[in-house]
């Protein structure tokens, strides 16, 4: 498992990434802001598609209602069958900088979070994130989850942009390292995290807004939605981990993907995707709901347990493991699982549960395939059929295979 330059490879992998100082400068259109980006352009979650890859219901949803908000049509089939044909272009939101939740596609009107890091100046974006449930990125459709994404790519969007703008770029790390003393992992637990934020950009935007029910109605949003810190942190995580790519002969990975057909890794060494089949999802699911009623797993949300979270994290937010389906025992398991597959500790993200220690930080390719310990991420779980929506929540291992895949390409 040693190799002396793959070792000196990693650790200047980790500074790069420890050394990461993301901050959110803009809420913008992601036409307008995102380079690269061409009018009919559809960004998915995940690796790349392949032609006879499956479209599963989550995406096959998003990419319908992504078509009806862009006013191509307004029947949710023909949208689904449209976006699938030429002129729309279904491509990665990794060839562009950008991240999907879940099953949430990005088009050109889709109001986008713009973060910097400030160490690089390397830019990345996420969607807006809607809050639980009948959300349109698990595939959702129905008429209320179309109008509340009509106002968040809008009034919203322009409220929180023009807010920012008057406060100026906000400092994403310190609010994780905050909500993470709070009970957040940082990943399925952003209630501490969203708060923060909020309070962080409340008073300018009670100064920016229109006027007061404009106000009250995006602060009211954020009050009610507790995941909406989410695609800030894994907008932070990505310009942190892109630091870390192409350096050379490092095992140390920089992404974990799903596109809803396959998974995928990348390592900082090598930047091809490393593929394998789905893995199977163990969770918990609302009510009404069961197994046999879930879709696959999708989404680039994952690349919050590759900055040490989620997972990793998952000793110090207790309130969550009943949520995803497991006990406090198992979380504090999937935790030291973690710290034995990672190259270090994160020097700022600690876990007060464990007497202040820094999080599993930097998982190692090598170590993975040595140890056969498939890392533990943890998901959201969607209905099987488009236009339902998210059906309960849950947790899953990253297939070895990625990892045996990657190693050979790094030789």
């Amino acid at each position: 498992m040693t190799s002396m330059p793959t070792d000196r490879a990693n650790q200047d992998a980790l500074a790069a990434i420890a050394a990461a100082r993301p901050l959110l400068v803009a809420v913008g259109r992601a036409g307008d802001v995102i380079p690269g980006f061409a009018a009919h352009d559809l960004l998915h979650a995940g690796p790349p598609l392949a032609a006879d890859d499956a479209r599963c219901g989550a995406l096959r949803g998003a990419i319908a209602g992504a078509l009806l908000l862009e006013g191509v049509t307004d029947d949710p089939q023909r949208a689904a069958a449209l976006g699938e044909a030429a002129p729309w272009r279904l491509r990665s939101a990794d060839s562009c900088s950008a991240l999907g939740t879940f099953g949430g596609v990005i088009s050109a009107s889709s109001a986008v979070f713009v973060v910097e890091n400030a160490t690089t100046g390397v830019r990345t974006f996420s969607a807006i994130n809607e809050g639980r449930g009948a959300a349109l990125r698990y595939g959702s459709t129905a008429p209320e989850s179309l109008a509340r994404m009509r106002w968040l790519d809008g009034e919203f969007a322009s409220t929180l942009g023009a807010a920012l703008r008057e406060r100026g770029p906000i400092e994403i790390f310190p609010l994780v390292e905050q909500a993470l003393q709070m009970g957040d992992d940082g990943h399925s637990r952003q209630k501490a995290a969203s708060a923060l934020f909020m309070g962080a950009l409340a008073p300018a935007l009670a100064m920016t807004a229109s006027d007061a029910q404009v106000a009250a109605r995006a602060l009211a949003f954020l009050a009610e939605n507790d995941f909406f810190f989410l695609p800030i942190g894994m907008a932070a995580a990505k310009g942190a981990m892109r630091a870390a790519e192409g350096t050379a002969g490092a095992s140390l990975v920089t992404a974990i993907a799903f596109n809803g057909a396959r998974c995928g890794i990348r390592i900082a060494g090598d930047a091809r995707w490393h593929l394998a089949a789905l893995p199977p999802i163990e969770g918990a699911y609302f009510r009404g709901r069961e197994a046999r009623d879930a879709g696959p797993v999708i989404g680039d949300s994952e690349i919050m347990e590759t900055l040490g979270l989620g997972a990793c994290a998952m000793a110090g937010a207790p309130a969550l493991a009943r949520y995803v389906g497991g006990s406090v025992a198992q979380a504090n398991a999937f935790t030291d699982q973690m710290y034995a597959v990672t190259l270090g500790e994160h020097p700022r993200f600690r876990i007060p549960a464990l007497d202040g220690r820094g999080t599993p930080f930097g998982i190692d390719a090598r170590k993975v395939v040595a140890t056969g310990i498939a890392p533990v991420f943890n998901t959201g779980i969607a209905h099987r059929e488009p236009g339902v929506g998210q059906i309960g929540a849950g947790y899953g291992r990253v297939p070895l295979e990625c990892f045996r895949s990657a190693l050979a390409a790094l030789g």
